[in-house]
């Protein structure tokens, strides 16, 4: 929704670009960590950083090789996001009208 076309490098490249306007808005990072771009990130680095590598130059690679195609990796980053608990990122919801 976010992208231009939707694909997994354009995704990414939101994800970490929002990760890092959040964390330049905010240095002492104080609300940041459990916010679901940051969480989604730690998951992607988790599963696909090798050592000795920047997390981020596996994460593409590392999807691909697991899931097969680009569908199926944004299908999984979704599935992830989606286990994350309610109140994750309760601070950006639109109150209620009264």
């Amino acid at each position: 929704m976010w992208t231009a076309g939707g694909t997994l490098a354009e995704v990414i490249a939101f994800l970490s670009g929002l990760d890092y306007a959040a964390r330049f808005a905010d240095p002492e990072g104080e609300t940041l960590d459990d916010e679901s771009p940051r969480l989604l990130l730690n998951w992607l680095t988790s599963e696909f950083s090798l050592p000795g590598t920047a997390a981020n130059s596996n994460w593409i690679p590392g999807l691909l090789n697991r899931y097969a195609t680009e569908d199926a990796a944004l299908a999984a980053m979704q599935e992830f996001a989606a286990s994350l608990p309610p109140e994750v990122d309760k601070r950006f919801a639109i109150p209620p009208r009264e």
